[in-house]
Parts: structure tokens; sequence; C-alpha cells
């Protein structure tokens, strides 16, 4: 299966997301590859890249280039297609090589183009993480007026709560909103709950399994991956409903 994880909304969780679900799936003995599509190559960086550069990036993928993923030797079963700094490489038509892997997780920057366009339309699921609060639900809207504009299905499209704090009434209720207007099944079921240990790992270059395991982040991660391993079962976004709040 290909995941886009995308949002026009930056710092929602994105980059974290392709770490941690990655490495969740990989340690549930799946082979995985996520691809840094992002120019400021934060899941390079937070999977211990640095800023060396690689010899065959998501450039050469999306190109077509042969060339292996590099593999992170803190999670077995893992694999990235790093990132590059450039911009001004173009893909008229890209295809998505799964690089022999079960499972394609793809971190995209925030900001949509023509290129993203390609990517999306080949790939499986759209998972967008989304912060509880009234920004996250307006980011939705836009989220979804792009995907229309551009005749891009909702069918795909899932959410996911991120920093998500159960006490906290707004957040209880934007989760509600999105219930009620896309349906539960539309809605992931686990939020990843607020966690700093989340905010710390990828300077460490590794995932929360490493740097915290038993908090709830690797708990709520490690229940995702069990969701995208069923499939992302339930109903897709119902197309007629046009807006978030």
């Amino acid at each position: 299966m290909r995941i886009m994880i995308f949002n026009q909304k930056g710092g929602v969780g994105k980059t974290t997301t392709a770490i941690n679900l990655g490495a969740a799936m990989a340690r549930a003995g799946q082979n995985v590859v996520v691809a840094d599509l992002d120019p400021q190559m934060h899941l390079s960086a937070g999977l211990g890249l640095g800023d060396a550069g690689a010899d065959w990036t998501v450039a050469q993928w999306l190109e077509g280039q042969d060339g292996t993923p590099t593999e992170i030797d803190s999670e077995q079963g893992l694999r990235i297609i790093p990132g590059t700094s450039a911009t001004d490489w173009t893909v008229d038509e890209v295809a998505l090589d799964m690089c022999g892997a079960d499972w394609l997780l793809m971190d995209a920057p925030p900001v949509w183009s023509p290129r993203l366009g390609a990517i999306m339309a080949q790939s499986d699921i759209v998972l967008a993480p989304v912060e509880a609060d009234f920004l996250g639900l307006q980011g939705i809207n836009r989220l979804m007026r792009t995907m229309q504009d551009n005749d891009q299905s909702w069918d795909k499209l899932r959410f996911l709560l991120c920093r998500y704090i159960p006490r906290l009434r707004v957040h209880r209720e934007v989760r509600r909103i999105l219930e009620r207007h896309f349906g539960a099944e539309a809605v992931l079921p686990t939020p990843i709950r607020n966690s700093v240990r989340l905010s710390e790992a990828p300077g460490q270059g590794v995932s929360i399994f490493d740097h915290a395991p038993g908090t709830a982040g690797a708990e709520d991660y490690a229940a995702l991956a069990q969701i995208a391993l069923s499939g992302f079962q339930g109903e897709p976004v119902n197309e007629e409903r046009r807006e978030a709040g």
C-alpha cells in the first residue's frame, strides 16, 4: 500500500507520523520504505541521515532512475529514500516504485504542486495529520478544496488527530465535529496523544520506540500501525460533505 502523509498546514505531525508509523510497521514484521518528499528534509534528519546528502534521492526515484533506499540501522525492516534540498528538479510523470517493500510511506511538504498531485493520484491512502483546534479545522477545509479543485478523490482521505490531549474540552469537541461531518470511520480511532518524548526523538535520529518505549507516543503509533495493517478499514469520506465546520 502507498500512503501519502499530507496536510497543507505545517507543524501538524506529518514527519513524526512518517517516522514512527514506519518504525511501528517495521517492528510488526513489515518491509517498509519511507520517502522524504519535503525539501526541508526533516524526515531524513529525524532518522539520523544528517546533512551529507545522498547519491540517490527522491528526485532520482521519481524520475525512475535505478537506486536503492538507505537502510536505517536502528530499525530493521525500515529503509528511506532520502530527501533533497534542491527545488529545481521537475518530473512530468511519476512512478512510485515500491522498491520491493510491502508499504511505502511518503512525507509530503505542506505546499501543493502538480508533482504532489501526480503522487497523490497514485497513492492508496492520503493520511492527513490534524491538530484538534479551530485552525486545524480550517486546514482540513483548505486541504479538501485543494483536492477537489485538482480532481483528487476524497475516497482515500483519512484523518489522524495529533498532539491530542483527551482532558481538553476543545480537543474532544473538534474530534466530535470531524466524526459528525466525515463519519467516525474516516477519523482514525487512535489519536496520537501529546507527548514531549515524540518531539525529542527526531533530535536523537531515532523513532519513539528507541527513544522512549512504553510511553504514550509509542503506544499510540503501535496502535496506528495495526490500523494500517488492517487496510484502514472503514467508510471513506462522504463526497457530499464539503465543510469541516
